[in-house]
């Protein structure tokens, strides 16, 4: 009677491990696709220009959901000519006019392509209210491409972010 149950034991642990191997290789390629490390090069804190003196403004890149979004980070004048927290005054729409920038999310809808790419974005630019369709490119020196454009990429423009080189304190 043991040596049936054993038999029986070894039998379907055999099938187990038969099962487990088939379906190893597959869950690892998934994990790894979607563990992409070059899709997580994005993630993270990008200054609008490589000058310290010229940089006006900071956006933290993070996922929301599926897709990739970014908000302001910091401000270099974070404060309007009164004295408060400066707002998205410029918005077309005027329930949203009050809204503080600082946190604002101005990149929004992106997903990975592929080569570095992320496509199907929007960008926000609060100094004039207007939304535009969007790529963006880690380019191979490290920067964040990232192209704004009506219609087509063609009639467009291309703004170089980096990565900070100091230390940047979030806005409030």
């Amino acid at each position: 009677m043991f040596t049936f149950y054993q038999r029986r034991f070894t039998r379907d642990a055999l099938i187990l491990l038969g099962l487990l191997g088939a379906f190893m290789p597959s869950s690892v390629l998934i994990t790894s696709a979607a563990a992409n490390p070059v899709a997580d090069n994005i993630h993270g804190l990008w200054v609008d220009n490589k000058d310290p003196d010229r940089q006006k403004f900071a956006v933290m890149v993070e996922d929301c959901g599926s897709q990739l979004c970014g908000r302001l980070y910091w401000l270099k004048k974070p404060l309007s000519a009164s004295g408060l927290p400066k707002r998205d005054k410029h918005n077309s729409n005027e329930a949203l006019r009050d809204r503080p920038l600082c946190g604002l999310q101005i990149l929004t809808g992106f997903q990975y392509v592929s080569d570095n790419t992320w496509n199907a974005g929007e960008i926000y630019n609060p100094d004039d209210g207007l939304t535009f369709s969007s790529t963006m490119k880690l380019a191979p020196e490290g920067s964040l491409k990232i192209r704004g454009y009506v219609g087509i990429s063609l009639f467009g423009k291309t703004l170089e972010w980096v990565r900070p080189t100091e230390e940047i304190a979030r806005c409030k």
